[in-house]
């Protein structure tokens, strides 16, 4: 039974304290306000002219949270609504008063009241702080102005764009308005206050601005709603991107023009820098990519990157076409040396076999007989003694014919040889010279590629930099 007693009293006092009390200037006790028995709070309070003026007070603790991903701003703030309730009933010799002339009442009477219906726009949470109960508080005034107040963490949605990341420029809205009414029945108006000095580091310098006069009316469905509220500029602090990537891959490029003062000829000290500028480039592209937020197309570093990759990659088909030239070079020289080769070869064959046939020939003379035996022992002396002048004569003219014919094929293959040492001379003296002349048109082809290439990396540069911070986020024109 005591226990009973108890919920009972509980009960009846829950009901007290939840709801306003409904009295008239007749009963007010001592009450500081309360409602009349007609009191309807789906009803806006009336007012002698002109729509209903809702304030909208916000102090904005700090932005928690950026993300680029979910494209949302975390605000932690206090919300703060203020309005004339002009239905309340005051009971001005109220003790209750404070000296300011308010009254603090509970946050149960809240849904005994008329509220505003406010929505943020784009709001993706309203969360309101809880500890024991809600960290709110209402507000009663003498002038029968009603404040109501939350600490809350709102999400709101940034449509941010991040073609110019990391020199981007991002601008979002905090808005507040009527869902349903419009501005001939609830006019907004507000203020907001930030608290710099205990705002979190972001990615973002953040700055917090009045909003444009554009931004404080809406119209939808052929009327037109009042807004408040305040305007969020970030600048995105390019400190650690510019640390991290455009100056190790400026770098990069500047170490691949070293290159250019390599020899040619020392083709893997060259080709190993330029190969491995190439695939650490690559790389870092792999991971600005990844890490990045996502863009209609490329981003302004994914642009740099891109460019640094063209750049190292430039300059190593420059020393491939370089390459390409001393290769034809050797091959022409090559084909020369095996020409003259096989020409030499071809003489000297032709006068061993000369002298060969010149050898047989005189040896077929030597063994040639003459006529029949003769059986007269003076006859065959005789006749052995012509045949041995005969052939002494004869050996005597072929002897002489062949020395003749052997220093005629010999000064005939001197001067033969001496045409083929000729021409070899000129050839290789037309060689070297092809070689300066070619060696000549790399070295020219490295040094214009000297001047050639920083220059193009200096133009890159300044069309880059103007058109990222000058046109894209000054002006808000994007070519991607």
């Amino acid at each position: 039974m005591y226990r009973v007693q108890i919920i009972i009293f509980l009960l009846s006092l829950h009901s007290v304290l939840c709801d306003i009390p409904k009295c008239n200037h007749n009963n007010m006790g001592d009450h500081p306000f309360c409602i009349p028995s007609e009191y309807n709070k789906d009803v806006i309070p009336p007012t002698p002219d002109g729509p209903l003026e809702v304030f909208v007070d916000i102090f904005i603790f700090e932005v928690s949270k950026i993300n680029d991903i979910a494209l949302t701003m975390t605000f932690e703030l206090y919300f703060d609504l203020m309005w004339e309730e002009s239905r309340f009933v005051i009971n001005q010799t109220s003790d209750k008063w404070g000296k300011d002339g308010s009254f603090m009442g509970s946050t149960n009477f809240v849904k005994s009241l008329w509220l505003p219906d406010i929505q943020i726009y784009k709001c993706k949470q309203f969360k309101k702080r809880e500890i024991v109960t809600d960290v709110a508080g209402l507000i009663v005034w003498k002038d029968r102005k009603l404040l109501y107040t939350v600490s809350t963490e709102v999400v709101v949605d940034c449509p941010m764009k991040f073609s110019a990341y990391p020199l981007d420029h991002q601008r979002c809205k905090f808005l507040v308005g009527s869902y349903i009414h419009d501005n001939t029945q609830i006019s907004f108006s507000g203020k907001f206050v930030h608290d710099i000095e205990n705002q979190r580091a972001q990615q973002y310098m953040i700055n917090c601005t009045e909003l444009d006069p554009a931004d404080k009316v809406i119209y939808w469905a052929n009327r037109t709603y009042c807004q408040t509220g305040f305007q969020v500029d970030l600048v995105r602090r390019r400190t650690p991107v510019l640390l991290q990537v455009y100056l190790p891959s400026g770098m990069f490029v500047v170490v691949s023009w070293i290159s250019f003062i390599v020899p040619p000829e020392v083709v893997p000290g060259r080709m190993a820098l330029l190969v491995t500028l190439f695939l650490v480039l690559v790389n870092i592209f792999n991971s600005v990519t990844a890490n990045a937020p996502k863009a209609e197309g490329l981003t302004a570093v994914e642009t740099w990157v891109v460019s640094c990759i063209i750049h190292v990659f430039g300059v190593l088909a420059e020393y491939a076409l370089i390459l390409k030239i001393i290769q034809s070079e050797k091959r022409r020289d090559a084909k020369s040396r095996r020409s003259f080769l096989k020409a030499l070869s071809s003489l000297n064959s032709s006068n061993s076999s000369h002298q060969t046939e010149k050898s047989n020939g005189k040896t077929i003379r030597r063994d040639l007989g003459g006529g029949g035996m003769s059986t007269n022992i003076e006859e065959i002396f005789e006749t052995d003694q012509q045949y041995t002048n005969q052939q002494y004569a004869d050996q005597q003219y072929t002897n002489q014919q062949y020395v003749d014919q052997q220093h005629a094929d010999n000064v005939l293959a001197e001067k033969k040889h001496t045409e083929l040492e000729r021409q070899w001379k000129v050839q290789q003296r037309e060689s070297r010279c092809v070689r300066e002349k070619i060696q000549m048109a790399y070295e020219r082809v490295d040094r214009l590629a000297m001047y050639l290439f920083p220059f193009f990396f200096f133009v890159f540069n300044i069309l880059y930099w103007t058109y990222y911070l000058i046109i894209v986020n000054i002006f808000g024109l994007s070519l991607f």
